[in-house]
C-alpha cells in the first residue's frame, strides 16, 4: 500500500483531508470516471432492487404499524454509496430512490418523512464518521484498520439513529401528523404514535446497519480491487 494512504490503497479517503492534500483529496473524492459512474449505477440498480423488495415482500411480511409506519430495508445501500463515493452522491441517489417509491404506490406525505429522516441520518452519519476516522483511525496505527471501521461505523451508527428518532418524532409531532389529519385529543393516542414512530425508526437504522457492517469486509476488498 502507498504509504500517503491510509485506509485505500489508491485513493486519499475524504477524513485524510489537510492544508497540503486538500486539493487531492477533493479529486478522489468527487471526480466522476468511467469506474466510478459504472459503480454508482450498479449500486443505485441493486437500491431500487431493494426498494421494490422493501415495499413489495416486507410489505406483505411487515404490514404497517399502528397504520402510519412500515420499516424499510433498503437503506443499507445507500451507506455503501457513501462509503464508495461521498455524502453528496449518496444523497442525491437516497433522495431518488425515495421518490421513486411513488411509482410502487406510496404516498408522498410517507416518503416526505422518510426522506427527512434518512437525510438527517446520512448527515449525521457522515459528520460522525469524519470525526471519528480523522481523531481514531487515522490517528494511531491500527493492525486490523476494518475491524476498528466497523467499530467506528457502529458508534456512529448509534448517535445517527437516535439523532434521526428525535427528528422525526418532532416533525411528526410539529407537522406530519397534522398531514394525515391526526391531531392531539389529549388521550394519550398522540403520545404513543410518536415513541412508537421513535422504536420503529431505530429498528428500521439498526436492521439497516447490521447489513451494512455483514457486506463492508467484501466491500472493502472490492473497492481496492476495483479502483473505483
Amino acid at each position: 500500500m502507498d504509504k500517503k494512504y491510509r485506509l485505500w490503497n489508491y485513493k486519499y479517503d475524504f477524513a485524510e483531508i489537510n492544508l497540503k492534500n486538500w486539493k487531492e483529496v477533493f479529486k478522489d473524492t468527487f471526480k466522476l470516471n468511467i469506474r466510478k459512474i459504472a459503480l454508482l449505477s450498479m449500486l443505485f440498480a441493486i437500491e431500487i432492487i431493494m426498494t421494490i423488495i422493501s415495499k413489495v415482500i416486507m410489505g406483505i411480511a411487515i404490514p404497517m404499524i399502528v397504520g402510519v409506519y412500515t420499516i424499510e430495508i433498503s437503506f443499507f445501500v445507500i451507506l455503501i454509496i457513501y462509503l464508495c463515493s461521498n455524502y453528496i452522491y449518496a444523497s442525491i441517489l437516497s433522495i431518488s430512490a425515495i421518490w421513486f417509491r411513488l411509482l410502487l404506490g406510496s404516498e408522498p406525505i410517507g416518503l416526505l418523512s422518510m426522506m427527512i429522516s434518512d437525510m438527517f441520518f446520512l448527515t449525521i452519519f457522515a459528520i460522525v464518521l469524519f470525526i471519528l476516522k480523522k481523531f481514531i483511525l487515522f490517528k494511531f496505527n491500527f493492525k486490523n484498520q476494518i475491524t476498528i471501521l466497523i467499530y467506528l461505523i457502529c458508534i456512529a451508527g448509534l448517535i445517527s439513529m437516535i439523532g434521526s428518532g428525535f427528528i422525526s418524532m418532532l416533525c411528526n409531532d410539529k407537522f406530519i401528523f397534522n398531514m394525515y389529519y391526526l391531531h392531539d385529543d389529549g388521550s394519550g393516542y398522540w403520545t404513543m404514535l410518536l415513541w412508537v414512530g421513535f422504536g420503529v425508526t431505530i429498528a428500521k437504522y439498526i436492521i439497516n446497519i447490521l447489513l451494512f457492517i455483514s457486506t463492508i469486509k467484501v466491500l472493502l476488498i472490492l473497492l481496492k480491487q476495483s479502483r473505483a
